[in-house]
């Protein structure tokens, strides 16, 4: 009995692992039938495209971009894509279009001068986009960290001191990624604004935050901020005086 009943919860595990899969997920929201891309129900015309550009960060980063590649005729893909997606460093392998970047190394989920050189990359392939151009960003969590780029005046040391205050008080990730969107160049919706040049963006988003708040997961890098200043300084403030 103890073994059939191993069996079973394995068996349980497994399904619940599969059923987040993220290719598998990227597969049920995108879709190619060799002249058309299909995300989420909009449709793009691979010959009106000039380029597809592919960027993002996260733990599914790898898994995302790779499903992409794979779903896309070989010609276009060859041809008109090209991408960056920040990623944990044990998640690292060749993909043939779009590069998959050590952001910060396995297990430690901390901004590094890695992520920050990625979010350049990014924010480079994004000032290129033309009104020809499809954005597609993907999303998932641990991006926050992955995809670090401080706003002018704020260092990156000044984003770890705040980041790790406020994990270590026992701010919530709701709390925690308020604060950080006012300390970013790509949270709260800027990602998306840096390809205001494309004719769209669209993102792909694996959550990994109660809910599914959209601007809350990975910092809403591509989806407006419904947070304010104010709230920022109240959570800092609050978390700031349980240590004096």
């Amino acid at each position: 009995m103890p073994e059939m009943a191993s069996g079973h919860a394995r068996s349980i595990w497994q399904a619940g692992v599969d059923a987040v899969d993220s290719a598998r997920l990227v597969s049920q929201a995108v879709s190619c039938d060799g002249t058309t891309l299909d995300v989420c129900g909009r449709q793009y015309q691979l010959e009106t495209l000039e380029r597809l550009i592919v960027v993002g960060a996260g733990k599914a980063g790898a898994g995302m971009a790779a499903a992409v590649e794979d779903l896309l005729p070989a010609e276009f893909l060859s041809e008109r894509v090209s991408g960056w997606v920040n990623v944990p460093a044990d998640c690292v392998r060749p993909l043939e279009k779009i590069r998959l970047h050590a952001a910060r190394p396995a297990g430690v989920n901390e901004p590094t001068v890695e992520g920050v050189a990625g979010s350049k990359a990014i924010l480079g392939l994004l000032s290129e986009a033309t009104p020809e151009d499809l954005v597609l960003v993907l999303i998932s969590g641990g991006g926050s960290a992955l995809l670090p780029a401080p706003i002018s005046g704020i260092t990156l040391e000044d984003k770890l001191a705040v980041t790790r205050l406020l994990m270590l008080s026992g701010a919530t990730i709701n709390q925690l990624n308020c604060v950080r969107k006012r300390l970013s160049a790509v949270k709260g919706g800027d990602l998306a604004r840096a390809a205001s040049g494309a004719g769209a963006v669209q993102g792909l988003l694996i959550s990994d935050v109660i809910g599914d708040p959209l601007d809350v997961i990975a910092s809403g890098l591509a989806v407006a901020d419904s947070g304010t200043d104010t709230m920022a300084l109240d959570v800092l403030k609050r978390f700031a005086s349980r240590i004096n």
